[in-house]
């Protein structure tokens, strides 16, 4: 400072500096991406943890979820957790009770509002002898996960011969709710139901849809005209069983305007969750049944995401990559920019189960697809159920992983923190075949003309002339744009560029696995 000051500087203006300079290092850290892939044994050592939801809030997550203790015959207790922003635990709470079995929703079941409470819905069960009453529950917690209020409801007198299921959720502006769900009647057939409550989950209103033997109620949104539109699924039995979604237009007290059905096939497609696009129109997605193995259930399925207008019209349907042997989105959002994510859970290969995040912009255009595990073992499962975009651009997923020996341990909670390209680290992306790339002394590739317009030359070191090293061009998007292998001899390669859309471009080399080398270019 001494030298600052003769050189003619002040101590205010060096005041200011450092002012600025704080600031900067600040906006720094908070915008800095954050990754971490853990498991979490969140409530009992001897129980099995699960989770289907998650919620960011200004210093960390929330998660939704449960436990089944072997000790209390399985019986499920809502469990929820908080979480820093780093991933670390900061406290876990239960609902129980000696009777009842307590859950929450899949994904889209829990929403918080700018009280700083969190409202969820769900079921509690209780079994006695001969009969099964469910009723619906409506779960309404503090940022501290303290249980401000519950409320039930469902038919409370004998013969119990109506179950209740609540699944999806939408927090109105005046903190009112709408909730869809189903009844199920003798244990036979099933409605899917629209219920709305006031702030304090008292019924207002309620109606039912269906088309067949059963229908469930999963997700729904609120649309500009004070309306609603629920996302229902139906299915019916027999030797060749129908599988599929499709979606209920109505009006602000529940009343149907329009229905549209998804392919309605001879097949076995997945439920669809919905979200509002920022253009006003309404955005699903579901799994696509290319083919089923009759007489089993088994299917092969692909992500596909459509966008239907306000009167019901398909603008598009958008398919993704090859049909996969039970391949099943589970979750769905979109984030301020209007980048759409999802998340699912696939066999890769059978019987270990992966997750997965794929994302895409409004128009269905793919962006990015990356698949992710905590256990990597043959029998091991890795289930993602949720997925949200984070405030610093990126997205986090939760699941629960289900390890068989040699894993150790119980079923637990899995969370995966990623960044705005999927990455799980800056040096960690999956790009295709070669997963999990780690790092190996990596240099900078020699890239010229850089930029270019008509060709590119790539120099890849090498410690040995001998070695293949795998090449990958990616664009802006994470998209593959170029593969290649750089074989023995070679350590230049060139690419015509003619014709690639203008942009930066990331390139990677990798040698057994590790990556060798990264670069960027631009085309112009």
């Amino acid at each position: 400072m001494i030298t600052l000051i003769r050189l003619g500087i002040s101590k205010n203006v060096m005041k200011n500096i450092l002012l600025i300079f704080l600031f900067f290092c600040c906006s720094i850290l908070t915008t800095a991406q954050t990754y971490f892939n853990e498991r979490y044994n969140l409530y009992y050592t001897e129980g099995l943890d699960f989770a289907h939801n998650i919620i960011e809030f200004d210093s960390g997550y929330i998660i939704a979820g449960g436990c089944a203790r072997e000790n209390q015959d399985y019986r499920l207790e809502v469990v929820l957790s908080k979480l820093n922003s780093i991933g670390q635990l900061v406290n876990s709470k239960a609902i129980n009770d000696d009777t009842w079995s307590y859950d929450i929703g899949p994904d889209g079941s829990v929403k918080h509002n700018n009280n700083n409470e969190i409202t969820a819905v769900g079921a509690r069960r209780r079994s006695t002898g001969s009969f099964v009453r469910d009723e619906g529950v409506i779960y309404k917690f503090s940022y501290d996960l303290d249980t401000l209020w519950t409320r039930t409801i469902g038919d409370n007198q004998f013969p119990d011969d109506t179950n209740y299921q609540f699944r999806g959720l939408e927090v109105l502006p005046n903190n009112e709710l709408i909730i869809a769900g189903h009844i199920i009647v003798d244990g036979a057939t099933s409605k899917a139901l629209l219920i709305k409550t006031d702030s304090l989950g008292n019924e207002l209103w309620r109606k039912y849809y269906n088309n067949g033997p059963i229908n469930i109620g999963v997700d729904v949104i609120s649309t500009p005209d004070n309306g609603f539109v629920i996302s229902c699924y139906l299915w019916t039995f027999g030797t060749h069983q129908i599988s599929a979604p499709y979606i209920v237009k109505t009006d602000s007290l529940g009343n149907e305007q329009w229905r549209h059905y998804i392919n309605w096939l001879d097949q076995l497609h997945g439920e669809m969750s919905i979200i509002n696009s920022p253009d006003s129109t309404i955005i699903g997605v579901y799994s696509y049944s290319d083919s089923v193995g009759y007489p089993s259930s088994d299917s092969y399925n692909r992500i596909t995401l459509i966008k239907l207008d306000l009167e019901g019209e398909l603008i598009w349907e958008k398919k993704y990559g090859t049909a996969e042997f039970n391949n099943y989105v589970k979750s769905l959002k979109i984030n301020d920019n209007g980048k759409v994510i999802m998340a699912g859970i696939k066999y890769s290969p059978f019987p270990h189960r992966i997750g997965y995040m794929q994302n895409c912009d409004t128009n269905g255009d793919l962006l990015w697809y990356r698949e992710y595990e905590n256990l990597i073992e043959y029998d091991s499962y890795n289930f993602m159920n949720g997925v949200t975009p984070t405030n610093d651009g990126g997205y986090i997923g939760v699941g629960d992983v289900l390890p068989y020996p040699p894993d150790i341990g119980n079923q637990d909670v899995w969370l995966i923190k990623v960044d705005s390209m999927g990455c799980e680290s800056w040096n960690d992306c999956w790009v295709g075949e070669t997963e999990h790339i780690a790092l190996r002394n990596e240099e900078k590739l020699v890239i010229y003309p850089n930029p270019a317009s008509r060709a590119i030359n790539i120099f890849i070191p090498k410690e040995n002339e001998s070695e293949t090293h795998n090449l990958v061009i990616f664009d802006i998007y994470g998209r593959k744009v170029e593969e290649t292998e750089v074989g023995m001899g070679e350590t230049t390669i060139s690419f015509n560029v003619t014709g690639w859309k203008d942009g930066l471009y990331t390139v990677i080399t990798s040698y057994n696995r590790k990556i060798s080398g990264r670069g960027k270019f631009v085309v112009n």
